[in-house]
């Protein structure tokens, strides 16, 4: 890793720990109280309410501070279930090959014929919103770009001297794969996820502004951009400060994505790759 990844990680974490910790000490200061409260809608910033109250009457920070938590929570669970599905589909392509791997192939290629955001908005209209069935639709949309990358990298591995060497002394498959294909694979599958997450940031808040993310009660970036963009002349506050939260966010893991050690041999942080629907890029293109 040089110095310049170095850097980028470096200011991934700060980025993402210091919009933690502001968001979660300023609610825990406040208290974390999201209930609504009509009496006390839009009003200013003051001691009681230091960034104000929406147009339900509920502190603005706290429900930043959850709206945040809630947005990367489910980035999170949709990115690690979408790679260890697809990693997995794709390892067993790339290494059995045959009918097996014809028919992971074939059924990744027909899911990236379809826009990521078009799949999630047809299964959330089918299952209605919920943490679960979100996570369930953002993950569809990315498994495939997954089972690519992690066929082409194991294809080209298994390839390798080191790996006919090891078969020629003995070494089990299972070994292999174990102690020299998979700690290979690791890197470039942990970049991939790590720009994944920022994409699916977006593609969550993007289903929130719609009303097809978390439980429309809760707190959520796109929700709150939604309800705040009437009052935008008025009260700016109520769509800059999700807006900030969102791009801060989404800055941080795309600089931990290009501070990570994979990144110099995959594709790059926020590249487009094969078959992108134009909404998230956990969708890479195969390795040359």
């Amino acid at each position: 890793m040089g110095a310049a990844d170095r850097r980028r990680l470096r200011r991934g974490v700060l980025v993402l720990a210091g919009l933690a910790a502001a968001l979660l000490a300023g609610a825990v200061a406040g208290g974390a109280d999201l209930e609504p409260c009509l009496r006390q809608r839009l009003q200013r910033p003051s001691a009681l309410h230091p960034l104000g109250t929406d147009d339900l009457g509920r502190d603005l920070l706290p429900a930043l501070a959850f709206a945040t938590l809630a947005s990367a929570a489910v980035a999170l669970a949709a990115v690690a279930l979408a790679a260890g599905v697809g990693a997995g589909a794709g390892f067993a392509a790339g290494w059995r090959g045959g009918r097996l791997g014809a028919a992971i192939m074939a059924a990744a290629d027909f899911t990236l014929a379809f826009p990521g955001i078009l799949l999630a908005l047809v299964l959330l209209a089918l299952l209605g919103p919920g943490a679960s069935h979100l996570v369930a639709a953002l993950a569809l949309g990315g498994w495939a770009g997954y089972a690519r990358l992690a066929r082409g990298e194991v294809r080209r591995i298994r390839e390798q001297d080191f790996i006919l060497a090891a078969r020629g002394f003995g070494a089990s498959a299972g070994h292999i794969a174990r102690e020299h294909v998979v700690p290979l694979l690791l890197p470039l599958l942990l970049t991939q996820a790590a720009s994944g997450t920022a994409a699916v940031i977006l593609a969550e808040s993007s289903l929130s502004f719609l009303g097809l993310g978390l439980d429309p009660r809760l707190p959520t970036l796109g929700g709150m951009i939604d309800a705040g963009r009437g009052h935008l002349f008025d009260r700016p506050l109520l769509v800059l400060l999700p807006g900030a939260c969102l791009a801060l966010l989404v800055a941080g893991f795309l600089q931990l994505a290009e501070g990570l050690p994979g990144a110099a041999r995959g594709p790059r942080a926020g590249e487009r790759g094969d078959g992108e629907g134009g909404w998230t890029p956990s969708f890479p293109a195969s390795p040359r």
